[in-house]
This record gives structure tokens, C-alpha cells and sequence, in this order.
């Protein structure tokens, strides 16, 4: 059985977003379809987890962080064995770590990564590092992209066009299947609140979540914000501070929980402010539970998947009042919601699934055999 090894800075269980679901996905399917799959990763220390999904994370200690770079002696030293141990190396961009122990070191196996987005916040640090980049490319045999957005707003991955494929995201059937019955106090708050706007995610500097309150403060509607990461406490003292009362913060929530938060809410919004949103993933998975959609125009696969005015509303990035009115538009107008909702869906089943994106992935795996 061939081994396909994902590498990325982060994974299930140290962290839960996006990006590491869109990982389980990838892997998931491959697992179904003959390969044996393992993630590589950083995490808070050296040890080894298999999921129900059969993929194995396998995480190295991480030594120090710099810039949202982690990096681990322990991850660098093993490199070339972990190389020797799989058939083929799936990087997952950017990690610079991973890039700069790849350019230290030979590779013999077949290698494709998958640029999620360019380097939007250390612009100083990424002229600096460009050269790298290009060099890491040039060694990969195949360079996946999640939408023709993301390759026209990058304009270095021009010189890899011959190799660049594109895949989108996409949302396996079996996401939310087999999961129990949400916890009784998030049944309870979903009786409370109803037809309420959810935002899920990891809450980092993109993800537009001051301008979300912002918006907020403009509606009576309530606002549900599921997920962690170090916008946390900031976020609860603004709310806290200004008295956003119809704004919720619930912290992590299980995939249970985080279904029926999905299935029982009236939009899903995704607000944020840069590029380095590449698709949003809870977009994707608004569209499987056939929900509205609300997020904001940056350039990259988050419009391919909210077609405006189709699934949702795209609005323009940064702007609160924008953002407040197409929420309210969807939460007050039914037949507008009812018509989202049908699109939903059916945008879905075109262009999201397994089959229609992740055999891809199995085409281009099978190629570099």
C-alpha cells in the first residue's frame, strides 16, 4: 500500500481550523482508496496518534516559535527518514520550516504541495524569503492551488504554471456522520437563540472578527463566534466592555456540538480582511447543510464558494456596516434566505465533494508513482 506523508506546522488534536480539516479531508479519501496516510507535524511534544479516519499524526516538540513559524530540532533531524519512509511527500505551504529542511536535503520521492496562500503579514521578512520559495517550488513535481483567484493575485507562481493544478477544497459525506447528540447546555443556548449567524474558525488576525463585532453592534440578531486561537481574550473584553449582549463566544466546540450549531443557525459568516483566507472551510460546510452565506471579496476561493447574490452575499472586506446589512438582509427577509438556501446545496454537490475534488488529488497521487 502506498504511503503518502502530509507535512504541515499544525494538525488534530494540538489545534483545531481550517486548514487542518482540509488536511483530514485530503487524507481521509486517500486512506479510502488504497494509501496509507500520515501527517507530519509540530506539536507540544514527541508522540504518535491514530485516528478512526486511519490517518496518523505523528507530532515532533516544538523547540521555539518565531512569527507563527514553528520550528523543531527534533522535526529537522528526522526529515530524511521520514523521507526514506513514504512513497510520496505532500508539503502543505507556507511553513517555512518544512521549505527551508526541504532545500537542505535531496529529495528522491516523489513531492506536491498544496500553496493554501501567499504571506500576507512579515512583508518585509517574504521579500527576503521569496527566493527560497521559488527554489522550494522549483522541487516540487506537482504545485496544487485551490482556485484560478489564488494563482492570479500570486504573480510568482507564473514561472510554475506547467505544473500547477487546480483543486478545491471540499467536504466529504462523512464529515458529521456517526457523531452523538450536541451537549445539553449548546441544545439549550440553540433553543434560546434562534436564527442566529455563526462564524467557527480558528480567531487569528485575518479572520475580520473585530469588524464582525462591529457589525454586531448594528443588529439585533444575535451573532455566535465558535473557536480559539489568540484573539480570545481581546475579543471577550470588547464584548464584555462595550456590552455586545447579542454577541456569543462559545470557545471550541466538539464536531458534534459544532453540527448542530451548523443545522440550526441562519447564515454562516466568514468576515475576514486578507488573502491569507484562501477558501474558508465553514463556507464549505455551510453549503453541505444548504445554510445562507455571508463573506467578503479578497481575491481568493472564499467568492468561488459564496457565489454573491447565488448562495449568499460577498461584501466588501473591512466594511462593518456592509457586513451588518446583508446579515440582516438574510435574517429578515425568508424568501431571500429560502432561495440562498436551496443554491446552497446544489453549489455543493457540483463542485465540493469527494468525487468532484478529492479524486483529484488521487489522479495527481497516482501519476507520481
Amino acid at each position: 500500500m502506498p504511503k503518502i506523508t502530509h507535512i504541515f506546522k499544525t494538525y488534530f488534536p494540538e489545534t483545531n481550523g481550517g486548514l487542518e480539516e482540509a488536511i483530514r479531508q485530503y487524507g481521509s479519501h486517500a486512506a479510502k482508496n488504497g494509501f496509507e496516510v500520515e501527517v507530519v507535524s509540530v506539536g507540544s511534544g514527541n508522540y504518535t496518534v491514530t485516528f478512526p479516519d486511519h490517518i496518523t499524526a505523528r507530532f515532533y516538540r516544538k523547540t521555539f516559535d518565531l512569527l507563527s513559524n514553528p520550528f523543531s530540532m527534533g522535526f529537522a533531524r528526522s526529515f530524511k527518514r521520514i523521507c526514506n519512509y513514504t512513497d510520496i511527500l505532500h508539503f502543505h505551504f507556507p511553513w517555512p520550516t518544512a521549505e527551508l529542511v526541504a532545500l537542505c536535503h535531496r529529495i528522491e520521492k516523489p513531492a506536491l504541495v498544496t500553496f493554501h496562500c501567499d504571506i500576507h503579514k512579515a512583508r518585509t521578512l517574504k521579500r527576503l524569503y521569496l527566493p527560497f520559495v521559488a527554489r522550494f517550488m522549483g522541487k516540487m513535481d506537482a504545485v496544487c492551488i485551490s482556485s484560478k483567484s489564488l494563482f492570479n493575485t500570486t504573480p510568482y507562481l507564473a514561472q510554475f504554471k506547467d505544473k500547477i493544478h487546480e483543486v478545491s477544497y471540499f467536504v466529504n459525506k462523512n464529515r458529521f456522520a456517526g457523531l452523538g447528540g450536541p451537549d445539553r447546555e449548546v441544545e439549550a443556548f440553540v433553543g434560546k437563540y434562534k436564527n442566529y449567524a455563526l462564524f467557527a474558525g480558528m480567531l487569528r488576525w485575518y479572520k475580520g472578527l473585530d469588524i464582525l463585532l462591529d457589525a454586531a453592534k448594528q443588529m439585533t440578531h444575535h451573532v455566535v463566534i465558535v473557536g480559539k486561537g489568540d484573539l480570545f481574550d481581546r475579543l471577550n473584553a470588547r464584548i464584555q466592555n462595550e456590552k455586545i449582549s447579542n454577541v456569543h463566544l462559545m470557545g471550541f466546540q466538539s464536531d458534534a456540538n459544532l453540527k448542530f450549531l451548523i443545522e440550526n443557525c441562519g447564515l454562516v459568516v466568514l468576515p475576514s480582511t486578507a488573502p491569507a483566507e484562501a477558501f474558508g472551510q465553514i463556507l464549505l460546510e455551510g453549503l453541505y447543510f444548504s445554510k445562507p452565506l455571508v463573506s467578503t471579496e479578497l481575491g481568493t476561493g472564499t467568492s468561488i464558494v459564496n457565489r454573491h447574490n447565488h448562495t449568499g452575499f460577498v461584501v466588501q472586506a473591512g466594511c462593518h456596516l456592509c457586513l451588518a446589512r446583508a446579515m440582516d438582509k438574510i435574517l429578515t427577509d425568508e424568501h431571500c434566505a429560502q432561495r440562498f438556501s436551496k443554491n446552497a446545496f446544489h453549489h455543493y454537490l457540483d463542485n465540493f465533494t469527494a468525487r468532484a475534488q478529492g479524486d483529484k488529488y488521487l489522479g495527481i497521487y497516482r501519476s507520481l508513482l
